[in-house]
């Protein structure tokens, strides 16, 4: 069974690989794949997991832990959250945000959960600094399978620039806000 998936996983990403080469990328959701536009990540055709199931499969063991540190690759801390949505894993998707934002497991799962979980999308993201901080931005679209209605608008990462004495939560990229609107 878990063969299967991988195979299935891995023909999906190849075929949108092979798509993506006649045009230009999107941010529109295409199945329930996350798509970036300098790079396709497809999780499968059919999530073995969606947000609105538990993590306690084991499925949050294959979450790439380590982007938590990331300090060079914003993109890969979102890879991190939009998977740990997708599996429900609202404990993992919480550390992905700053302090700050006082995002709670709780909360993302009311905002996520549900009897479908969300297909997300992300456009390619702009960096930029300032007073100490780097940012990145980028373009975001959550569509819902239970009726929900789709939501568009943008994330943004920020991090400390290397300035002495910051803690190492703040030297690694986190979410600080994610804006929508109904569409």
């Amino acid at each position: 069974m878990r063969n299967t998936v991988v195979i299935a996983s891995a023909l999906s990403a190849i075929s949108l690989l092979l798509a993506a080469c006649n045009r230009e990328p999107s941010v529109e959701p295409t199945g329930d794949a996350t798509v970036f536009a300098s790079e396709a990540i497809a999780a499968s055709e059919d999530p073995v997991v969606d947000a609105s199931q538990s993590a306690d499969s084991g499925l949050s063991a294959q979450l790439d832990q380590s982007a938590l540190g990331e300090r060079r690759d914003p993109e890969r801390l979102l890879r991190f959250y939009i998977n740990a949505l997708r599996i429900g894993d609202w404990e993992d998707a919480a550390r992905a945000w700053t302090l700050d934002a006082q995002m709670t497991p709780n909360r993302l799962a009311e905002e996520f959960g549900g009897d479908a979980g969300p297909r997300i999308a992300l456009g390619h993201g702009d960096s930029s600094n300032a007073a100490g901080s780097l940012f990145y931005e980028a373009p975001v679209v959550l569509d819902f399978s239970d009726g929900r209605p789709s939501r568009r608008g943008t994330i943004v990462l920020r991090r400390v620039n290397d300035v002495p004495g910051a803690s190492e939560q703040q030297l690694n990229w986190r979410i600080e806000r994610m804006s929508t609107v109904t569409r």
